[in-house]
C-alpha cells in the first residue's frame, strides 16, 4: 500500500477504530480453545467485545493454523479489513532453543547471534508471528536482578553490537521478505538498573551514567532499523518511563531518531498509577499518549478513555492519528495489507522447525558460549581410561532451556546422561542425581508453567549416599549442579545468589571423598561461589569445563574481566582453535577473581565491585539439543 493510500485509510477510519488500533489484547480473547479465565474477564481489563473486535494486535498466541484462522475471521469483520499484528516473546529461539542472551554474550560474536535470530525469526514466521519482543539490551550490573539472563553482559559497546546484530537477524533488509519478523528493542530505558536488584522497581542514575552507559545499546538497535521499541516498567529518576515525555519524545524520538512503533510493556500504563505518578486510569491514558506510547499492552486504558478524552478536548486527536499511522505503517512494511497471513504455513512449520540446520547452529552457539574458568590441576580433558562418576541433578534433567524458552518442549532436549552414552563408551562410568534440584516441597512458578517437587528426607539421604559412594570409587567426579531454569528470568529477583542449599551439601560431601571434582554450573545468572571455591581448592578440586571425546577442546566462551577495556578488535572476534562435534560443557564461578589462564579476551567492568561478577558473560547457557 502506498503512503497516500495509508493516509486515505487513516482519514476514513472512525475515532474508535483508530484508538483500538492502539490496544493490544491476548489471543485468548479470540481463540476459543484457550482458557481466557487465566487472563481475567475482558471487562475487568477495561475491554468490551467491541474493543476486542477492533484491536490492532494480539500477543501470546502462535501456530500457523491458529493465527490464520484468527486473522481471517478478524479481517472479514473489520470495517476497513485491517489485519492484526501477532506478537510474542521470541527471546533466544522459537522451538529450536539457542543459548540464553547472557550465554550468547560470552561468545563475543554478534554475527553468530544474528544468525540465531534469523533462525528464530524463520520458525516464528512460519508459525504466523509478525513481531518478537526482542532483543532486551538493558545494561545489567546487579546479579540479584532475575533478568540478568536476558542481557548480553555488562559492557555498553558489546551490548550494542549484539543488539544491532539481533535486530538485523530478525528483520533482514526488508520486513516483507520471507521469514522476517519485526524486532522490538527493550526496555526503554534503564530497566537493568533497578534499586537493590528488585524487578519493576525505581531506577536512580546520574545523567552521565544514564547517557554514557545505559542509552548507547538502545541507540545501536534503533540505528540498525528496529521497527519497535518497548517502554520499561521502572521509574527513571522519579518519573515512570511509560509516561515520561522527556524520555520517550525528547530522547527516543528527537535525539535518537526513532520513528517506529512504541509499545508499553505488559500493563505498564496502568503501573504508572501504582508508581504514584497518575491519580487514575484517565490521567495514565493522557500521560502515556502524550509521551508517544502507541500501543497499550493489555490494560484497556486507551480504549476505555481516549475517545472520550478527545471529544472532551482533553487530548488532541492529532496524537491518536500519529500513533495509529505508525501502527498502520508497520503493518504495511510487513506486507500485511497484501497478505495478512504473511509466512504462516502449516507445511513449512513441519519442515522448518527443529530442522537439522537449526539444531546444528544451536550446537555451535552453545559450544562458543561455554566458559572454562579454571583448570589449574589439569584434570581436564578427561581420559578415556578414567573411571568417571557423573553426579548432580542436572545429570538427568531435561530442564535446560532457560526461563524465556516457554515455547520449547522438554521432549526435544537431550539430557547429560543420554548425550554421554550416545558419544562415549560408558563402561567405566556411572550416573547419579545426588540430590533433587531444590529440596523438599518446593514450587516454582513461571510464565504459564510451574515446577513442583516433593521428596522425603529419607529419599534425599538415599540419593546423597548413592552419589557419595560412587564418588569414592571414581577417579574423577563430574558434578553437574546449578539453579532451576525458573529461578532466573522476569520477577525472579533474589538476594541469595548461591546454588541451592541441598546442592551445596552435595558438593561438600562429594569433595570430601574425592579430590578430583569437575564442577559444571548450569545458571541463568552469576552466582556467588566463593565459599565453595575455597573448599574445592583446599581439596585440590578444580571447577572447570569438561570435554568428553578423543581429545580436549577448549570452550570458546569468554568472560568479562575487571581492569580491561573492550576494543573493536576484541568484539566479534571468536576464539581461535578448531571445534569439533564432540560433547562440550562449561562452568562458572562468579566470585573467582583471579584471571583463569585459558580466558584471554578482556572486557571492561566497572570498578572493584566487579570482583563478585567477573563471570557475568560466561554463565552457562541453557541450550536444546547440545548435550
Amino acid at each position: 500500500m502506498t503512503e497516500q493510500k495509508l493516509k486515505e485509510l487513516l482519514a476514513d477510519m472512525t475515532l474508535e477504530e483508530k484508538v483500538n488500533q492502539m490496544s493490544q489484547v491476548v489471543g485468548a480473547f479470540f481463540n476459543k480453545d484457550m482458557d481466557i479465565t487465566a487472563m481475567g474477564p475482558m471487562a475487568d481489563k477495561g475491554f468490551t467485545p467491541e474493543n476486542v473486535a477492533l484491536s490492532g494486535s494480539i500477543l501470546g498466541s502462535m501456530g500457523a493454523e491458529t493465527l490464520k484462522k484468527i486473522q481471517k475471521d478478524f479481517v472479514e469483520q473489520h470495517p476497513h479489513h485491517i489485519p492484526m499484528l501477532f506478537m510474542l516473546d521470541v527471546i533466544n529461539g522459537f522451538k529450536t532453543i539457542f543459548p540464553i542472551p547472557l550465554g550468547q554474550g560470552a561468545t563475543f560474536e554478534p554475527e553468530l547471534s544474528e544468525k540465531c535470530a534469523a533462525v528464530a525469526a524463520k520458525e516464528a514466521a512460519v508459525s504466523g508471528l509478525h513481531v518478537t519482543f526482542a532483543p532486551m539490551t538493558d545494561l545489567v550490573r546487579d546479579a540479584r536482578w532475575g533478568r540478568v539472563m536476558e542481557s548480553t553482559g555488562e559492557d555498553p559497546y558489546l551490548n550494542g553490537l549484539f543488539c544491532a546484530g539481533m535486530v538485523r537477524g530478525f528483520q533482514g533488509d526488508d520486513l516483507k521478505e520471507p521469514y522476517k519478523i519485526a524486532s522490538c528493542v527493550k526496555h526503554f530505558a534503564g530497566y537493568g538498573a533497578p534499586t537493590a536488584g528488585r524487578d519493576y522497581n525505581t531506577v536512580e542514575l546520574s545523567e552521565h551514567t544514564f547517557r554514557d552507559f545505559y542509552l548507547p545499546s538502545y541507540k545501536a538497535g534503533i540505528d540498525a532499523g528496529a521497527a519497535m521499541v518497548m517502554t520499561s516498567f521502572n521509574t527513571v529518576n522519579g518519573v515512570p518511563a511509560t509516561g515520561n515525555k522527556k524520555l520517550m519524545r525528547g530522547i527516543l524520538r528527537d535525539e535518537m531518531g526513532f520513528d517506529g512503533v512504541l509499545i508499553s510493556d505488559w500493563a505498564a500504563i496502568e503501573e504508572i498509577i501504582y508508581h504514584g505518578y497518575c491519580a487514575d486510569r484517565e490521567e495514565a491514558a493522557v500521560r502515556s499518549a502524550e509521551a508517544g506510547v502507541d500501543i497499550d499492552m493489555m490494560t484497556g486504558i486507551y480504549c476505555e478513555n481516549l475517545c472520550r478524552l478527545v471529544r472532551e478536548g482533553k487530548i488532541s486527536e492529532d496524537l491518536i492519528d500519529e500513533s495509529c499511522m505508525r501502527i498502520l505503517e508497520l503493518k504495511n512494511k510487513l506486507g500485511l495489507f497484501e497478505n495478512p497471513y504473511k509466512d504462516a504455513d502449516e507445511t513449512k512449520e513441519k519442515e522448518v522447525i527443529l530442522c537439522k540446520e537449526h539444531r546444528d547452529l544451536a550446537r555451535e552457539a552453545a559450544r562458543k558460549s561455554f566458559v572454562l574458568l579454571k583448570n589449574e590441576e589439569k584434570i581436564l580433558p578427561l581420559g578415556k581410561e578414567k573411571k568417571i562418576a557423573w553426579v548432580g541433578p542436572y545429570v538427568h534433567s531435561r530442564n535446560l532451556m532457560g526461563s524465556w524458552s516457554f515455547i520449547g518442549d522438554a521432549k526435544d532436549v537431550t539430557n547429560l546422561e543420554e548425550a554421554v552414552k550416545a558419544q562415549a563408551d560408558t563402561t567405566n562410568m556411572s550416573f547419579h542425581a545426588g540430590s533433587p534440584m531444590l529440596g523438599s516441597d518446593i514450587r516454582l512458578e513461571g510464565f504459564g508453567e510451574a515446577m513442583e517437587q516433593s521428596t522425603t528426607p529419607e529419599e534425599e539421604e538415599a540419593m546423597l549416599l548413592e552419589a557419595v559412594n560412587a564418588a569414592k570409587e571414581a577417579d574423577v567426579v563430574v558434578l553437574a549442579i546449578g539453579e532451576d531454569r525458573l529461578q532466573s528470568g522476569e520477577a525472579t529477583s533474589n538476594a541469595n545468589i548461591r546454588i541451592p542449599e541441598i546442592q551445596q551439601r552435595l558438593l561438600e560431601r562429594v569433595s570430601k571423598v574425592n579430590e578430583n571434582v569437575v564442577v559444571v554450573l548450569f545458571n541463568g545468572r552469576p552466582h556467588a561461589f566463593r565459599q565453595q571455591m575455597a573448599e574445592a581448592q583446599q581439596r585440590h578440586c578444580g571447577p572447570a569445563a569438561c570435554k568428553l571425546g578423543q581429545r580436549g577442546i577448549p570452550p570458546d566462551g569468554r568472560q568479562h574481566h575487571p581492569g580491561h577495556h573492550i576494543t573493536r578488535e576484541d568484539a566479534g572476534r571468536g576464539q581461535a582453535g578448531e571445534v569439533d562435534e564432540q560433547l562440550t560443557h562449561h562452568t562458572d564461578a562468579a566470585a573467582h577473581t583471579e584471571r583463569p589462564e585459558i580466558i584471554h579476551a578482556p572486557l571492561s567492568f566497572s570498578g572493584a565491585r566487579s570482583s563478585t561478577r567477573c563471570a557475568t558473560a560466561g554463565m552457562l547457557s541453557f541450550c536444546r539439543k547440545v548435550v
